[in-house]
């Protein structure tokens, strides 16, 4: 039977089964939280994997808590939002004159984290020129700034995420294996909700905690809205139960109703496209001309939904923008 969820409970939300910031109680992420409590004080490089929406920077944060460097800067980077002509910059700095547009120095993410922690969110995004750069970085420990002469040394944690199978990205060549391997001393996967049973009951009750402290109220959730948390799939995971539980807090009176708050939502709950997905491509084709039909094939097909275009390709919808944009400055 689900916990009983009732309104006016911030004291219980809070000391729910969890580690830090993190809550559940599952057998998954009881398993989760007795890995990341061994790694956390090791320091060495940690691979995430998981689906968008399970929490992965958030494991990061709490990776970041319990380590040695818990006081040095966290520093959080999404790889699939920096234009490939930019990454090594954005990375590891550049000096003032070094290309257009530098009229000053500027130090990296690298120098930024200090002896803290590094966090690249969507690292299989990386372009591949950057990826031999990095691996011989994190190999040496050592780096240069954009048009630099003076080595740097690597001080920070790697913590790196990815929501796509790297297996995939091995296969088509479009990520290095060896740059794989130096990431993932460390693997810690993180379960998408619908395989955490009975946790959904437990976060969205603390997350109606959450909103109802600050808003000084004491909403509590419909009969239905039990069912709900049950009866849906969750493929937003943690990221969508939250915007929902919101969405559900913000039209109530005194019932929060998340059935009824769904369709205020992104249209991501079904992320499929037409029956009809048959899409011809020409034989010697580049694997990057074939990445675009498919993103402009799957944009038209969601009728230029970008938000659901990405939930059916897998991608977050800052990687997509960075895909499009670099396709109108080929036009």
């Amino acid at each position: 039977m689900p916990r009983t969820l009732r309104a006016g409970n911030a004291q219980r939300g809070s000391r729910a089964g969890g580690l830090g910031r993190l809550l559940g109680e599952c057998a998954p992420m009881t398993e989760l939280f007795h890995r990341l409590q061994r790694v956390a004080p090791t320091g060495v490089s940690v691979l995430l994997t998981g689906e968008s929406g399970t929490g992965k920077e958030l494991v990061a944060e709490t990776i970041h808590s319990l380590s040695a460097g818990r006081e040095e800067p966290f520093v959080a980077v999404n790889c699939g939002a920096i234009p490939a002509t930019l990454v090594e910059a954005e990375l590891f700095g550049y000096e003032r004159g070094s290309f257009t547009g530098a009229v000053r120095s500027q130090a990296g993410y690298f120098e930024r984290a200090g002896r803290g922690t590094l966090f690249l969110d969507e690292a299989g995004e990386m372009p591949p020129e950057m990826q031999v750069k990095l691996l011989r970085a994190l190999e040496s420990r050592r780096f240069y700034r954009v048009g630099g002469e003076r080595d740097i040394p690597l001080q920070a944690r790697v913590i790196a995420a990815t929501n796509r199978p790297l297996s995939d990205a091995l296969a088509e060549n479009r990520f290095r294996a060896d740059l794989l391997y130096r990431l993932a001393v460390f693997h810690l996967h993180i379960p998408p909700l619908r395989r955490r049973g009975e946790d959904v009951y437990l976060l969205a009750q603390c997350f109606l905690d959450r909103l109802n402290e600050a808003e000084d109220s004491n909403k509590g959730f419909s009969v239905d809205s039990m069912r709900y948390l049950q009866e849906h799939s969750w493929p937003g995971n943690v990221r969508e139960l939250y915007n929902t539980v919101q969405r559900a807090f913000i039209l109530a009176d005194d019932d929060v109703d998340l059935r009824g708050a769904s369709e205020y939502g992104a249209d991501i709950a079904e992320p499929s496209v037409a029956a009809d997905c048959a899409v011809t491509f020409r034989q010697g084709m580049s694997l990057s001309a074939v990445e675009r039909v498919v993103i402009e094939e799957t944009l038209r097909r969601c009728s230029g939904n970008k938000t659901r275009t990405a939930a059916v390709l897998g991608i977050s919808v800052k990687t997509l923008y960075n895909k499009l944009n670099e396709y109108r400055a080929l036009a």
